[in-house]
């Protein structure tokens, strides 16, 4: 009965389209942040930047996107204070203020829960391991997880809840 469970979830995973946000390691550290990219059509990338020479350093929130840019074929157009007004990635691209919601919403998370900080941007953010940093453009929404991960969290809870029988 468990293992058929477990194929069901894996087999709507997969037919689902959820591994489509496979994070994409980036960078040297001993360090790691998140970045968290969602364009207007729904496509979604995400990082895994690494930094740092020791446990305590950090990065600004820019730098994540700098690391990112010399690793792979993504491209971001700066508006000012580390806000961004366009970024380029695998055939998807949101340049410019596009009314309503579409602009580049900048979302932190300090292991806190997702914030967007109005106050400041990538460019004062300072960035230590663990964190995260999502760029959305088209919602004023927080970023939500990949969904393989959800459907895994899923999983778990449900094998502990057998478990526990």
């Amino acid at each position: 009965m468990m293992f058929r469970s477990f194929v069901v979830v894996l087999v709507l995973a997969v037919t689902c389209g959820f591994a489509n946000a496979t994070p994409i390691s980036v960078g040297q550290g001993v360090n790691s942040a998140n970045v968290y990219i969602e364009w207007a059509g729904g496509n979604i990338a995400e990082f895994v930047v690494n930094f740092g020479q020791s446990p305590t350093d950090t990065v600004k929130g820019i730098q994540l996107l700098n690391t990112i840019e010399q690793s792979t074929t993504l491209i971001t157009v700066q508006y000012s204070g580390g806000f961004l007004d366009g970024i380029t990635f695998n055939g998807n691209s949101n340049i410019g203020y596009g009314g309503g919601e579409n602009w580049w919403h900048y979302w932190v998370n300090d292991g806190q829960g997702w914030d967007c900080p109005w106050t400041y941007g990538a460019g004062a953010r300072e960035v230590g391991n663990g964190d995260s940093d999502g760029w959305i453009y088209g919602r004023d929404g927080a970023p939500v997880p990949e969904p393989l991960s959800v459907a895994l969290l899923g999983l778990g809870s449900m094998f502990v809840a057998v478990r526990r029988k």
